[in-house]
C-alpha cells in the first residue's frame, strides 16, 4: 500500500491541465492516527472508490488514511486536521507520535514518505532518505555532553526539517560559554549584525519565524546555551593558526563554521548547505553529519580506546588500535598522519568546559576520569 501511495503521489492524474497536491496516512495494525482529539477529525470513506476517496485528500489539512478498524479490519478515512500541517516538521512529529507511513506531493510537485527512520525523498532521478533529528540526536549528545538536549534537538529540528528541506543554506553557532554571546570579540563581527525578538530554538513555535529571517539574511545566527537567538547576520572571523590548518572543499560556508570551532572550544555550528546536507561541527572537525551512509559507519566508540593529542593542530583524539600502515586518515581537523601510523580516529574529544570554566546553564559538572586536558 506504501508504495502503491507513493506511486499515485508522483504521477496523480492530471485534470485541467493540473496535477493536485496530495497526502496519505498508512497506519500500521493496532495504531491510531487519532492521539489528540483537538488536532484531527477522521471522517469514513466507506463506498467511495479509491481514486474517488483520494481525491479529497490535498496533502495540506487533509489526507486519505489507510486503518484498521476495532475489528482489524482494513479501512480508508479521511483525516480533517484543524490547520495545516503541509511543513515538513508537522508530518515528522506526527510520524513519530502515530507511527504512521505519510506519503506527501508538495506544492512544488515532490513526492516524499515519511517514516520512522526518516524522509524519503524523490529528487526526479532517484529516491534518497535524509534521517530524522531525533535519529542524529543521540549521537550528537554524545559529541556534545554538556549542551542542553533540549537545545540540541531544538537546532536539529529547525536545521533538518525547516532549512534543509527548504534550500536555505545556514549557520547557526550554539556557543556553550557565557550567557552574553552577543558582545563583539575578537572572533565576531557584528558590521551587519542584528537582534531579533526573543526567540528561542528550544521553542518549536519560534521555528518558522527563524526560518522566515534567515530566508532573508545571510553570515551566522548566535544561540546561547539556553537555545535564546542571540544575533542574527554575525560573521564569523578565524585566526591565522585555523586558516593555516583546516579547510573544508565544500566552500567557505563550512571553511568559516570548521575554524571558528576549532578556535572557540565553547562553540558548536550546525551548517546547512543549499543543496540540502546539513552538518554539526565541533573543535574544527564533523561531529555529526545527516547521512545515511555516515550514521552507518558511526557504530560507536570502541571499549578499547586511547586519548592521542594531535602533533599538529593539538586536538585531542579519541584513537583505537589497528594494525601499522592500516591507520584512518588521520587527524580529522587538520589532517595529519604523524604519530597516528598506528591509530585510528574515532573522533575529537571535545574539551570543553576548560578547568575553571563551567558552561552556562550546566553547573555541577562531572569531568570524566582522565580529567579535563588543558594545552
Amino acid at each position: 500500500m506504501i508504495v502503491e501511495e507513493l506511486g499515485h503521489a508522483r504521477r496523480p492524474p492530471v485534470f485541467e491541465t493540473r496535477r493536485p497536491m496530495y497526502g496519505a496516512f498508512v497506519v500500521p495494525p493496532a495504531r491510531s492516527l487519532v492521539v489528540g482529539d483537538e488536532l484531527v477529525e477522521l471522517q469514513p470513506l466507506d463506498g467511495l472508490p479509491l481514486e474517488r476517496a483520494r481525491t479529497f485528500a490535498d496533502g495540506r489539512s487533509t489526507f486519505l488514511v489507510h486503518h484498521d478498524d476495532e475489528h482489524g479490519r482494513r479501512r480508508v478515512a479521511l483525516a480533517c486536521f484543524r490547520r495545516s500541517v503541509q511543513y515538513e516538521y508537522d508530518l515528522v512529529e506526527i510520524q513519530d507520535a502515530t507511527g504512521a507511513f505519510i506519503v506527501q506531493r508538495t506544492l512544488l510537485g515532490a513526492a516524499r514518505l515519511f517514516s520512522p527512520e526518516g524522509v524519503v525523498d524523490w529528487n526526479g532521478r532517484e529516491w534518497g532518505m535524509r534521517p530524522n533529528a531525533g535519529t542524529l540526536l543521540p549521537r550528537l549528545v554524545k559529541a556534545v555532553p554538556t549542551a542542553k538536549i533540549d537545545v540540541l534537538r531544538g537546532l536539529l529540528d529547525l536545521c533538518i526539517h525547516w532549512l534543509s528541506p527548504g534550500h536555505v543554506g545556514a549557520t547557526l553557532v550554539l556557543r556553550l560559554g557565557d550567557r552574553d554571546v552577543g558582545g563583539a570579540g575578537p572572533q565576531l563581527d557584528e558590521t551587519a549584525a542584528y537582534a531579533g525578538p526573543s526567540l528561542s530554538v528550544a521553542s518549536h513555535h519560534h521555528h518558522a519565524a527563524v526560518f522566515a529571517t534567515l530566508l532573508q539574511s545571510d553570515l551566522a545566527t548566535l544561540v546561547d546555551a539556553d537555545g535564546a537567538v542571540v544575533r542574527f547576520a554575525v560573521g564569523l572571523n578565524a585566526s591565522a593558526r585555523a586558516d593555516e590548518l583546516i579547510t573544508d572543499p565544500r566552500g567557505m560556508r563550512h571553511r568559516s563554521a570548521r575554524r571558528f570551532t576549532y578556535d572557540d572550544p565553547s562553540a558548536v555550528a550546525f551548517v546547512v548547505s543549499e543543496d540540502g546536507p546539513v552538518t554539526v561541527f565541533s573543535d574544527g572537525a564533523p561531529a555529526a553529519v545527516c547521512d545515511l551512509q555516515w550514521m552507518r559507519a558511526e557504530t560507536g566508540e570502541p571499549i578499547a580506546t586511547e586519548p592521542r593529542r594531535c602533533g599538529r593542530c593539538e586536538k585531542m583524539l579519541v584513537t583505537v588500535a589497528v594494525s601499522p600502515g592500516r591507520g584512518g586518515a588521520g587527524c580529522p581537523v587538520c589532517g595529519n598522519v604523524v604519530g597516528l601510523e598506528d591509530r585510528k580516529v574515532v573522533k575529537v574529544r571535545k574539551e570543553w568546559p576548560v578547568r575553571g570554566i563551567a558552561a552556562a546553564g550546566s553547573p555541577g559538572i562531572k569531568w570524566p576520569v582522565d580529567g579535563p586536558v588543558g594545552r
